[in-house]
């Protein structure tokens, strides 16, 4: 440890690389043990911009991109001269999809003469994301020269591809960077994507599967894979994943949306009415949301609530027919023009039906069918041999 201080003490030019892992740590443990040393020297002042940026890539590495950014801003406010800090921001404002900014810190990065397969592979990635696609395979041939066994510009070299329409061609790149990088969530993403939309959903299962081995705690990957159940019409399933996505992101609105549409379904009426009542709380305008805890409500037993739901998608939408029907039938059972047993109230006993009097029914025995004897045909001869 005393050996890993002085090294972060030094010139960030000249030792800009993590002090190699021991080998009798596991990863996680050095990487702890290089976060508190590197923690010690900001709080002490020592060597404070390469401090910051070796605390970002580890963070970086770990996917705590919230943290890696605080950290590379303080490195480049520190000392705003060096390439490798623009490309590190660059990489991290890529992965939280700031893409104008990416593209500031990967060109800042190459005017200050940085020269890399890393550098290139964004520029790539960015600009195909931009649609300037002759500039992004420019920049993804020469990583490729550079580094041709680099995941990452196999998921860029797919893109490309899809841009064009090569879908067979592009689901090859993706397989490709999986396999050389199988911490790259985006080429499992796009293997999905692309599978999903040609109806190939047993294969876009099989890479969700693939992807939740490597990322359990996604929630968009529990949402796509309740999405391929439902789809399948294994709604049990479906409700799992929507539930473990909801589960991990409070904010997925989409997920709740979908299972309080399995509970309705399944009239499991308490548990839709909760996961309607989230969707509103964090989307108030979702389509028809207020139509549905309307219905759910009806079917509760609550109408006058109900009625209330119903007027408040009407005002929103007042073309929604459904919510219209809603409230004229809430107003006719008001009136008492017909009633409908609510499932918190027990059902009215049925009028007595008529008792048909067996006395005055005659029963006949149906008789078996007599066999008719046609006689002998003696026009016919027989010939006996």
């Amino acid at each position: 440890m005393a050996g890993f201080l002085v090294s972060c003490q030094s010139d960030a030019r000249n030792a800009t690389r993590i002090p190699p892992t021991p080998s009798e740590k596991l990863k996680s443990n050095w990487q702890k043990d290089a976060i508190d040393a590197l923690t010690n020297n900001i709080r002490r002042k020592i060597d404070l911009d390469n401090s910051y940026f070796k605390r970002a890539r580890i963070y970086f590495e770990n996917e705590q991109y919230d943290l890696a950014i605080n950290d590379i801003n303080d490195a480049i406010e520190n000392k705003d001269n060096v390439g490798d800090y623009y490309l590190l921001r660059g990489q991290v404002n890529r992965e939280l999809n700031n893409l104008d900014a990416a593209l500031q810190d990967a060109q800042r990065a190459e005017a200050l003469q940085q020269v890399s397969p890393e550098l290139y592979i964004l520029m790539a990635d960015i600009l195909q994301e931009k649609k300037r696609f002759r500039e992004a395979q420019n920049y993804l041939n020469r990583s490729l020269q550079m580094a041709p066994y680099d995941g990452s510009a196999y998921y860029v070299k797919g893109m490309l591809q899809s841009r064009i329409g090569d879908t067979t061609a592009s689901l090859g790149s993706f397989k490709q960077a999986i396999d050389l990088n199988p911490r790259l969530l985006r080429a499992y993403q796009q293997n999905i994507i692309i599978n999903n939309r040609l109806g190939n959903l047993n294969n876009a299962l099989y890479y969700n599967n693939l992807a939740l081995k490597r990322y359990p705690k996604d929630a968009i990957l529990h949402f796509e894979r309740g999405q391929f159940y439902n789809a399948l019409n294994k709604s049990d399933s479906a409700l799992l994943s929507y539930n473990k996505a909801a589960a991990l992101d409070p904010k997925l609105t989409e997920a709740y949306f979908q299972s309080g549409s399995i509970y309705l379904k399944w009239k499991m009426h308490d548990a839709a009415l909760k996961a309607f009542e989230k969707v509103k709380n964090n989307q108030a305008e979702y389509p028809q949301i207020n139509y549905l805890i309307g219905v759910t409500l009806e079917r509760m037993g609550y109408d006058d609530r109900a009625s209330e739901f119903y007027k408040m998608e009407l005002e929103k939408s007042p073309e929604n027919q459904l919510a219209y029907a809603g409230v004229v039938r809430l107003q006719r059972r008001e009136m008492g023009q017909y009633s409908t047993p609510s499932a918190r109230e027990p059902a009215q006993p049925s009028a007595p039906t008529r008792i048909l009097d067996t006395n005055r029914v005659q029963i006949r025995t149906i008789q078996p069918r007599r066999s008719i004897d046609m006689g002998t045909d003696t026009t016919r001869k027989v010939i006996i041999r």
